[in-house]
């Protein structure tokens, strides 16, 4: 059985994390077509930006969401064309996402 849980989805080789980003509004339609919806996301989802001195470029796009692993791996090649950066995927620890544990937890009690 594929339970939900949270990964990252990073996206390395952008310039700064400034870069990173001004990536993050095609990367929100993407994941939520329609702002306006009624009800819950089908993926709870967050984004940040970060600069890491160790990857290349250093600003580096992160995309969390609480889903299956089967779900978050579909993700990876729409997230990777619209940034025109090679995406990866990597468990997370939940503790780092309290806000998005949160929300599915609401949300998850409102249906």
């Amino acid at each position: 059985m594929d339970l939900s849980r949270v990964y990252e989805i990073r996206v390395a080789g952008f310039a700064s994390d400034a870069e990173a980003v001004a990536a993050q509004d095609p990367i929100a339609r993407l994941l939520c077509p329609d702002e306006f919806h009624r009800g819950p996301c089908e993926v709870p989802w967050s984004l940040c930006a970060v600069d890491d001195p160790d990857a290349p470029g250093r600003g580096v796009l992160v995309v969390a969401v609480l889903t299956t692993r089967s779900k978050a791996l579909d993700l990876l090649h729409p997230i990777g064309e619209v940034t025109g950066r090679p995406a990866q995927l990597l468990d997370a620890d939940p503790s780092d996402y309290e806000e998005l544990v949160e929300q599915h937890r609401i949300e998850a009690l409102a249906n």
